[in-house]
């Protein structure tokens, strides 16, 4: 059972891109009703669920406090959900780099259909970025030659 799943696409224009891992979880359900139950999982009572690991009761209080109908009957469905990486974050020793996924090889070098920088490129956008960047040097280098040439002029007398 997907329990919330995402939306969007990398060509409807409206999409970002938001890094989340899959959780795959098996919980309780209202067999009768089949839905989905809420727990009473922690407090300071004998019916929170980490207290007496009592799904029976844990699940009849939880259901009771959010005003949901509950057969009392329940079961375990496997489900999965989605959820992002600001959710359990690996530490910082195993946090991947860049490269890991903008690369040739890397990670998401099987998605297909956008431009994705660090794994693809143009070769002629890379030459006239290299031009540009180049003609840029260029300029900068020919100005401070000539305002010094000029400056010299100017302070031998030459230039009024």
């Amino acid at each position: 059972v997907e329990i919330n799943g995402y939306q969007g696409s990398h060509n409807d224009g409206k999409s970002r891109i938001w890094p989340f891992k899959r959780m795959h979880t098996i919980q309780p359900y209202d067999k009768v009703n089949n839905t989905m139950v809420y727990m009473h999982l922690w407090g300071d009572d004998d019916d929170a669920y980490w207290g007496n690991y009592d799904f029976g009761r844990a699940i009849k209080v939880g259901m009771r406090k959010n005003s949901v109908p509950y057969s009392g009957d329940f079961d375990f469905v496997e489900t999965y959900s989605f959820w992002p990486i600001t959710h359990m974050v690996a530490p910082k020793e195993d946090a991947m780099g860049c490269a890991d996924c903008h690369s040739k090889q890397g990670r998401l070098a099987d998605l297909n259909g956008f431009y994705m920088p660090g794994r693809d490129s143009f070769g002629w956008l890379d030459i006239l970025g290299y031009l540009a960047l180049g003609g840029a040097l260029l300029g900068v280098l020919l100005h401070a030659l000539l305002r010094k040439i000029f400056s010299r002029k100017q302070s031998q007398g030459g230039a009024q």
